[in-house]
């Protein structure tokens, strides 16, 4: 049993190097925002980036479903980066039909 347990322990990866640990908050949230500013399909206006413990949270409105999920892929590569938090909302193209209806 304690020999599954050690293999098992070997073909984690490290996800958390000294090196990672180095980065600071203040460098990540500088190259969040100039990934998502050098993308082009990212209107980054309304856009809000906060970083704590080096967990990414990406925070506002967005136009479409696209734009949220493009924002996400942009920045999930970026070195010392544990997750992206991603609370950006977007409207619905059918949310917006049935509020002109109401109106």
């Amino acid at each position: 049993m304690k020999k599954n347990t050690a293999i098992v322990k070997l073909i984690e990866p490290e996800y958390d190097s000294d090196a990672a640990r180095l980065e600071t908050d203040q460098n990540i949230k500088k190259k969040v925002i100039n990934a998502l500013q050098a993308n082009s399909f990212i209107n980054c206006e309304k856009i809000r980036v906060r970083v704590t413990g080096r967990l990414v949270f990406l925070e506002g409105t967005v136009h479409l479903v696209k734009e949220r999920l493009s924002a996400q892929k942009c920045i999930r590569d970026i070195f010392g980066i544990r997750a992206v938090i991603n609370y950006l909302t977007y409207h619905s193209e059918y949310a917006q039909q049935k509020l002109k209806k109401i109106s």
